[in-house]
């Protein structure tokens, strides 16, 4: 049996997506590496193929799996879309953009609605093209908007603080993926004003090439594919600088430190900044007589978001606070605590102790990258 361009091109991303869910599976299991909003999209990828391959094949030669199949495999692929915009907001905010994210669920109910109405009104031998105007609006919108849009942005600007080549691969990777999209869209939009009666003739071109659009897609996953099999630590990265992470005792006495690579130079004096967070603590607890420590320090340019565990207080310095950076800093303060339980009980003065700590960066903060100079003193 000869398989046609398309139909390869989807073989070709569903086995790219299970290589990435594969991938990402043990990051998670073994490395304890969690970008579960990533592996969700990965997933929800990797379903949708098998669905589309499943439609393709139709041992039964039965019409209704078929059609279910194709609403199935495309309603998948909204929910790709849609997890993967939730990991680029997370990567960029601490909550997801209200209007973004509104603007995400409608599209993902409206293409939802659209596909299994397609499905009933085909079942049932009635005219679907109403149907089909809003599945394709619901299917290409958040695909461009999320991928064109939100995606290379993020990854160009993530390359600008981190010189880091992968960076651009994988912005290149999602405009091959887009160029897919665009051939859709203009080839539905062609059909949108058919339906509406709206004489346009559609060049040929646009047939022709739509017939090979996911050529463009599966060259995109191939990418992505390729940049995490070259370096499986690489999970994600933040397109901000973070400056500092740093370990005090419930007391104020730093005992641990790590100076961040970031694009500004800036100096931070550790005492100073150790002295000035126990004294804020102080105050905060004596006047409004809270026992909670405060959680964040902001001003223009530069946050420190604060973690407090029972004997010790974690905090990083960056100039954006995200999900990523926040849910990191709860989890290293509960590690850091449970690896050095025995030497923070009985209260250990040579600091040296903790160097051992900056092991955990790559679990918990994959997206740090430790300053090479020595630390400022």
């Amino acid at each position: 049996m000869s398989l046609s361009i398309a139909e390869v091109t989807v073989l070709i991303i569903t086995i790219a997506f299970g290589f990435l869910v594969v991938i990402f599976l043990i990051q998670a299991l073994l490395r304890k590496r969690y970008a579960w909003a990533l592996f969700s999209s990965l997933f929800f990828g990797f379903l949708a193929g098998f669905a589309a391959i499943l439609g393709e094949l139709n041992f039964s030669g039965d019409n209704i799996f078929q059609v279910f199949a194709r609403s199935l495999h495309l309603n998948l692929y909204g929910l790709h879309f849609f997890f993967f915009y939730i990991f680029f907001e997370r990567l960029v905010s601490n909550k997801p953009n209200p209007v973004r994210l509104s603007i995400m669920v409608a599209l993902l109910l409206t293409q939802t609605i659209g596909l299994w109405l397609v499905f009933y009104f085909e079942v049932n031998a009635m005219n679907s093209e109403i149907a089909w105007v809003l599945a394709d609006i619901g299917y290409w919108t958040p695909a461009l908007l999320v991928y064109l849009g939100f995606g290379v942005p993020i990854y160009i600007k993530t390359y600008l603080y981190t010189k880091e080549i992968k960076a651009i691969v994988l912005c290149v990777a999602l405009i091959f993926v887009s160029i897919g999209f665009v051939i859709s869209m203009i080839n539905d939009l062609y059909f949108i004003l058919d339906v509406f009666k709206i004489d346009v003739n559609a060049p040929d071109l646009i047939a022709e090439l739509s017939e090979v659009a996911n050529i463009f897609p599966s060259i995109g996953v191939i990418l992505f594919v390729a940049t995490y099999l070259i370096n499986l630590d690489y999970v994600y990265r933040l397109p901000n600088d973070n400056y500092l992470l740093m370990v005090l005792t419930n007391d104020g006495n730093p005992i641990h430190s790590i100076n961040l690579k970031t694009r500004k130079d800036i100096e931070i004096k550790d005492l100073l900044l150790s002295g000035m967070i126990y004294a804020i603590n102080s105050v905060f607890k004596e006047i409004l007589q809270r026992q909670n420590t405060i959680t964040s320090i902001n001003s223009e340019g530069i946050n420190i978001i604060i973690e407090q565990g029972e004997e010790i207080v974690a905090l990083v310095i960056t100039d954006r606070v995200t999900y990523f950076l926040n849910q990191g800093l709860k989890r290293y303060a509960k590690i850091f605590e449970k690896s050095f339980k025995k030497e923070l009980g009985r209260k250990e003065q040579n600091i040296l102790v903790y160097d051992k700590a900056i092991d955990l960066l790559k679990s918990i903060f994959p997206f740090f990258i430790v300053e090479d100079k020595e630390p400022k003193e």
